[in-house]
């Protein structure tokens, strides 16, 4: 038989990763052992959120016969990033332990401008900063590699890539360079990605005639 408690240490379920607003596929789990690392059962181990805005079920448990003591889930908060639990019982060595996870962004589910919309250029020429849009989750991360096709809708003029481009790890795809026509006045280009609320995106430009130092002028 174990002898009395003396330390708590990690068993399972540190450093997972998860989609936000999910459960970890672990729970977290402590073994509690004498001074001789012998299992001690029946020790109280509490187990709570400490960052990242999660939360758990049946936080109090009690370590079994392998001195085992399991938090029943932790789920992690909505923002991505990093999460920390905390597990605890009284003055053993060790106590509080600190798990962490980490938390990825889920299944894109909206499109909107990040910048470049509203822009004046001569016609003909390249508007000064290339469209972008940013895609986001449910709970607003932003989301990675997801396809994003621009087209041009009105005005004539070209825009580049005419291929998908994936957005970056800040959720973030930008055209290369979008060219308005050679007639003045407006220009709009529409921005999709499949299956995402606020599709498809337009950006809206003006092209003027005359000289660049005109149109310094006017705006």
């Amino acid at each position: 038989h174990g002898g009395a408690a003396w330390a708590i240490a990690i068993s399972g379920g540190d450093g997972q990763a998860g989609t936000v607003g999910t459960a970890v596929a672990t729970p977290p789990s402590v073994f509690v052992g004498d001074q001789f690392n012998n299992p001690v059962a029946g020790e109280v181990v509490t187990f709570a959120v400490a960052s990242g805005d999660g939360s758990v079920t049946d936080a109090t448990q009690t370590t079994n016969a392998a001195g085992i003591a399991t938090l029943g889930s932790w789920t992690l908060g909505t923002a991505a990033g990093p999460n920390t639990l905390t597990a605890a019982s009284g003055t053993l060595a060790g106590s509080p332990l600190t798990f962490t996870a980490t938390g990825t962004a889920g299944p894109a589910t909206a499109i909107a401008i990040h910048a470049g919309h509203g822009q004046t250029a001569m016609v003909g020429t390249e508007v000064a900063g290339p469209p972008a849009v940013i895609v986001r989750d449910q709970f607003s991360n932003p989301v990675a590699g997801v396809a994003v096709t621009f087209a041009v809708a009105t005005g004539g003029g070209t825009v580049d890539p005419a291929t998908p481009v994936l957005t970056d790890a800040n959720g973030i795809a930008a055209a290369t360079s979008w060219t308005l026509g050679n007639t003045a006045g407006a220009n709009a280009h529409t921005t999709t990605a499949v299956g995402l609320a606020g599709r498809p995106v337009t950006f809206s430009a003006t092209g003027t005639t005359g000289t660049a130092s005109s149109i310094a002028l006017q705006t």
